[in-house]
């Protein structure tokens, strides 16, 4: 029995230094767009995993090596585990310049590497990892947001129509008073990256339809990032959303909430229409149709604040909806990333045009719960 175990934890480890070496050549890849030159200077070192009771990751020049803990790898959301990744890859891109070797080990060199390729710094020794920062709960200020939204999306789930659209509408409102209020004063924040889904073969145009409704309503920059699936032995897909954490946390529930209803949305329509089987188009007009709505609430919203704001000469009440600080953050990360516009077919007309009707009346309802369970452990998909 114990044989047997050990063989499934080698098996695993295989599978998991296959996924992180391509992670490692998506970041050289990545980096060979902003600074050719110090790409060139990087070469694929030796990955290992083993036991490390006093940090999650060290870089050892000497052997080009970058160790990681096997505990973070065995029980670690894989965004936590690639923030490991590039801090050490950091350190790697550091120890190229000649004078870093009499400079301290994470001085302005490493820095100006972590900047480099947005790595986190501080991700190392006793730090906490990226699944605790966000999804553990801390009495500070982004937590209090948190439950005002809660409360409201918990009355979003009235039973009464009128009054479960009427606090679905006024969660969005304050979500959007509080990041309107951030981005107008230019505050300084944070910003995180998490992945929200496993990797998949091929993405559905109701997800990729929901990931645009992240990034046009709830003040986070998603993209679909290339991941290695070692257990098909092709490249996937994942959802990684940039934010504050307040906000990943808001979109993150969002996101599953809505493709749930839309799920569940569909099998209610087939009981009524068996010979229907335009399962995407449905799910996708579901998607489009709370677009819609979004889309109206959203203009209302700012018809309000225009009116306030030619009554009193106050320019913090103007909008701006672009968030310069997340934006510049975002495209140091993902250089190579192009604005596209997603299309969509369908079998049936009638199937997406009632998706579409149904997904208007969707109020995102019920209690924000911080799962983040969506990439949790080894290996997914």
């Amino acid at each position: 029995m114990k044989e047997k175990r050990g063989n499934l934890q080698e098996k695993l480890e295989q599978e998991m230094l296959e996924r992180l070496r391509f992670e490692w050549e998506r970041i050289h890849y990545e980096l060979g767009h902003t600074d050719h030159k110090l790409a060139a200077r990087l070469t694929m070192p030796s990955i290992i995993i083993m036991d490390m009771k006093s940090c999650l990751g060290q870089w050892v020049n000497d052997i080009h090596e970058i160790r990681l803990s096997r505990s973070l790898l065995m029980n670690g959301r894989w965004d936590s585990i690639c923030e490991v990744l590039r801090h050490e890859v950091a350190h790697q891109m550091a120890a190229t310049f000649p004078e870093h070797e009499h400079r301290p080990p994470h001085g302005e060199i490493f820095q100006h590497c972590c900047i480099k390729r947005q790595a986190n710094p501080r991700a190392s020794g006793g730090y906490r990892t990226l699944e605790e920062r966000i999804w553990e709960n801390t009495p500070d200020e982004p937590d209090k947001i948190m439950g005002k939204v809660k409360k409201l999306m918990g009355l979003a789930a009235s039973k009464n129509r009128f009054e479960a659209a009427s606090a679905a509408a006024k969660a969005n409102q304050f979500i959007s008073r509080y990041n309107i209020d951030i981005i107008n004063h230019d505050k300084p924040r944070e910003f995180e990256s998490i992945f929200i889904t496993d990797p998949v073969l091929k993405r559905t145009q109701a997800a990729m339809f929901a990931s645009m409704i992240l990034k046009e309503f709830y003040f986070v920059q998603t993209v679909w990032v290339s991941s290695f699936m070692p257990q098909r032995g092709k490249v996937g897909y994942m959802l990684e959303l940039t934010g504050t954490e307040t906000n990943l946390k808001i979109a993150d529930y969002v996101f599953h909430y809505i493709l749930k209803y839309a799920e569940s949305s569909w099998l209610e329509y087939k009981k009524n229409h068996p010979d229907c089987r335009s399962r995407s188009g449905y799910m996708t007009g579901v998607v489009a149709g709370f677009r819609e709505k979004l889309a109206s609430q959203k203009k209302k919203f700012m018809e309000q604040n225009r009116k306030k704001s030619d009554h009193a000469q106050d320019s913090d009440a103007l909008i701006c909806m672009e968030d310069s600080q997340l934006l510049h953050h975002f495209h140091m990360r993902h250089p190579r990333v192009a604005v596209k516009s997603i299309s969509h077919s369908t079998a049936s007309r009638s199937a997406y045009e009632s998706g579409k009707e149904k997904g208007r009346h969707l109020n995102v309802a019920k209690a924000i719960t911080s799962h983040g369970e969506s990439t949790g452990g080894l290996i997914s998909g």
